[in-house]
């Protein structure tokens, strides 16, 4: 490229830039350690509401709003003398002015707490959503209300499922991982809207990891996504909890047996079984594992897996997601490019574990 046709190039940029800044519609932001959504416009006369500032892309709403009195609470909370905001609407009806004020996204006044509907939507999606921009948080005292985690939240009373009160022992109550809570009385399994009682035994329950707890005769894994509970509750045996070990994809460990996907996998050893290389192939002093599958004839001693680990070998075979891809001259096999996702020999390009003919 000539010094002429970069000299242009830049000299375009610049003055698009320029330009950019000319057309700005703001003077700046009101509180920048707040929010980064409230402006103020060019001669201050007015307040703007521009998602993080870009009027571009996201738009420009200007605000009745009282200059000399507006305030920003949070990110996406302002009021003024006479009005309460959530982004760019008036939620004043649905709330007390002089009270209310903003932790993190949740909004308080005297009575209530409030969480944005576009927010409360997805972990409430199971039943109707009233027409208010905010959702009061039903039994929630304002005074010492706060928030656990994604998915929970107390007072000084009550806990909170996805902002519903549970009904539990308050003094006994704890999460014990992502799918299991419990109190003195029971152990309750999370749905995806609510807790539900479950069949654990309460005095014995101990957490595994984030995903499984244990009783003394069985090991759980609850799927919540599952409506029916036959089959999103299921129960390992086991004899000895300190047998038990979680790998990753997947791999269990108990006593002497083996699960893939909570599936017993009988042909593994569990004395001998590891994860491959960390990869997500496993491996016992008899056979390979893709998934729950042993790889029948492949090499433990030779065997290796491509950065692209669909693709394997052995000093005799090449495979593709742990079955023999047939054809292939395994000694010019190999990654096509960088990328990895075309593989190649001598004679063919492979794209998914197929020959490529276009």
């Amino acid at each position: 490229m000539s010094t002429f046709s970069i000299g242009v190039i830049i000299t375009v940029v610049i003055a698009g830039l320029l330009l950019f800044v000319a057309c700005r519609p703001f003077s700046g932001p009101v509180d920048e350690a707040l929010s980064d959504n409230y402006y103020y416009n060019r001669d201050k006369s007015a307040v703007q509401y521009s998602p993080m500032g870009n009027w571009f892309e996201l738009g420009n709403t200007k605000m009745n709003a009282d200059v000399a009195s507006f305030q920003v609470l949070g990110r996406d909370y302002a009021k003024d003398k006479d009005k309460v905001y959530y982004k760019d609407e008036d939620i004043t009806a649905q709330v007390d002015h002089a009270t209310f004020h903003v932790d993190d996204y949740l909004g308080f006044d005297k009575a209530h707490v409030y969480v944005p509907q576009e927010i409360a939507h997805g972990r409430m999606s199971d039943q109707p959503m009233p027409k208010e921009t905010m959702l009061r948080i039903e039994g929630a005292n304002p005074a010492t209300f706060e928030l656990i985690d994604y998915d929970w939240s107390k007072d000084d009373q009550m806990y909170f499922y996805n902002y519903r009160p549970i009904a539990v022992d308050y003094a006994s109550f704890e999460v014990l991982n992502n799918v299991c809570s419990k109190d003195k009385n029971e152990v309750f399994l999370h749905k995806q809207h609510e807790i539900i009682s479950s069949p654990i035994d309460v005095a014995s329950a101990r957490v595994i990891d984030d995903h499984y707890v244990a009783d003394k005769d069985y090991i759980y894994s609850f799927k919540n996504w599952i409506e029916d509970m036959d089959d999103a509750l299921i129960k390992i045996p086991v004899k000895d909890l300190e047998t038990i070990k979680v790998l990753k994809h997947d791999y269990l460990l108990v006593d002497d047996k083996v699960y893939h996907d909570n599936k017993l996998m009988p042909m593994a050893d569990r004395a001998t079984f590891k994860l491959w290389k960390d990869t997500y192939y496993a491996a016992d002093k008899n056979y390979i594992y893709y998934s729950d599958h042993p790889m029948e004839g492949a090499d433990v001693e030779t065997f290796y897996v491509y950065d692209y680990p669909a693709y394997t070998k052995d000093k005799n075979q090449v495979y593709f997601d742990g079955k023999v891809l047939e054809g292939v001259d395994l000694e010019t096999f190999g990654p096509k490019d960088e990328d990895g996702f075309l593989f190649k020999d001598k004679n063919h390009v492979y794209r998914g574990g197929e020959v490529v003919t276009d």
